[in-house]
């Protein structure tokens, strides 16, 4: 896998910028979100495309709490998911 998945998972500290990376949506959006779906955002606003199985390793967040977040966060329009080459049974999920 990928460099920020090395070791037993992702440093949060280490994300970016503290205080940024939701300047893109309304305060009202973001309000709404659950935590979860913030972190899943956040990882992916920080570290582009990955897959769900990455996201849940990055977050360690349980696989079904993934999967709602990046389903609620489609649903809102944020994300978009695409064919992982490497691995036909994935998609990576991006930012739109």
């Amino acid at each position: 896998m990928r460099d920020i998945l090395s070791g037993d998972g992702l440093n949060l500290m280490d994300t970016g910028i503290p205080g940024k990376g939701f300047e893109n949506y309304s305060s009202v959006k973001i309000d709404g979100f659950s935590p979860s779906m913030k972190l899943v955002l956040n990882i992916l606003e920080n570290h582009g495309p990955l897959t769900q199985k990455e996201i849940t390793k990055v977050t360690r967040l349980p696989t079904r709490t993934v999967r709602y977040a990046l389903n609620r966060l489609k649903q809102e329009d944020i994300l978009e998911e695409r064919e992982y080459f490497q691995d036909a049974r994935q998609c990576l999920y991006y930012i739109k």
